[in-house]
């Protein structure tokens, strides 16, 4: 066996006779080159942790995007329904403003059938000359005796303003005497009334092959919504989606010396084609 010897370079044994180590390919003939010197041994210093810190900025983070989301989202919530009331207030505006041109819309006052009564102005005093004057700032009420006598007057005159001839004797009553001074009575005033008027008033798109009115009783709360609904014409096809829609209708309610009251009236509603 060939002698053997260490590689200059690895130290591991070697042929005595080989120009290159086998193991490290280092040529036995060139120098082992230097090595550099190790450097200095420094302690280890871990990094702070901060790790705590990080978890205090995240939350704070977190709620303060929160805090903004929720600040925009409110904003454009607001902004939204603000929108949605105008634009529903819109289209009622115009459909009581602007009533279809299919559907024509009627309010009737409900009556008894007869035309309110003309109240006639009572004879309150009688002037020197014999006429009698019943004008608003007379407020001095006569006796029967002395009223009989007074309208029996205003009768005779008017008689003569036209030409007939009155039989004095026909005239009765006492004479005129002075009526005695009262004090003044407060005039009663008659109730201002309103009816009600309309706020949003929806017609339904319904098609008719001719002309078709239809004819409501409505009651109108003091709320301005519709209370009662009564038939009293119908047209066919069309009186149930009429129901319908009259059931949204909304007024301002009718009015007795300012204040409001329930009110009935009747409405034509006419369908065209």
């Amino acid at each position: 066996m060939a002698n053997q010897t260490k590689c200059i370079k690895c130290g591991r044994n070697i042929d005595e006779f080989a120009r290159a180590c086998p193991y490290c390919t280092w040529w036995q003939s060139e120098p082992v080159p230097a090595r550099p010197p190790a450097p200095p041994a420094v302690d280890y210093i871990p990094p702070p942790d901060t790790r705590a810190r990080n978890t205090i900025l995240s939350v704070l983070t977190l709620g303060f995007l929160m805090m903004v989301a929720f600040t925009v989202g409110a904003f454009f919530h607001g902004s939204d329904e603000a929108n949605a009331a105008q634009t529903k207030e819109e289209p009622a505006a115009a459909a009581a403003a602007q009533p279809s041109s299919r559907a024509t819309v009627t309010l009737v006052p409900m009556t008894d059938g007869s035309p309110p009564p003309v109240i006639e102005s009572p004879i309150t005093s009688v002037t020197p000359n014999g006429t009698t004057a019943g004008g608003p700032s007379d407020a001095t009420a006569l006796p029967s005796d002395q009223y009989n006598a007074a309208a029996a007057r205003m009768k005779a005159s008017q008689q003569q303003a036209t030409g007939s001839v009155v039989d004095p004797r026909s005239i009765t009553g006492s004479p005129y005497t002075a009526p005695t001074p009262r004090p003044a009575r407060p005039r009663q005033m008659a109730p201002v009334q309103t009816q009600p008027v309309a706020t949003f008033q929806p017609v339904p798109h319904v098609r008719v092959d001719r002309e078709q009115t239809a004819q409501l009783s409505l009651v109108v709360g003091t709320d301005g919504r519709v209370h009662d609904i009564d038939v009293q014409r119908a047209a066919p096809g069309v009186i149930g989606p009429l129901v319908g829609a009259v059931q949204q209708w909304r007024f301002r309610p009718a009015t007795q010396n300012g204040e409001p009251v329930t009110s009935r009236f009747s409405v034509a509603v006419t369908f065209k084609p």
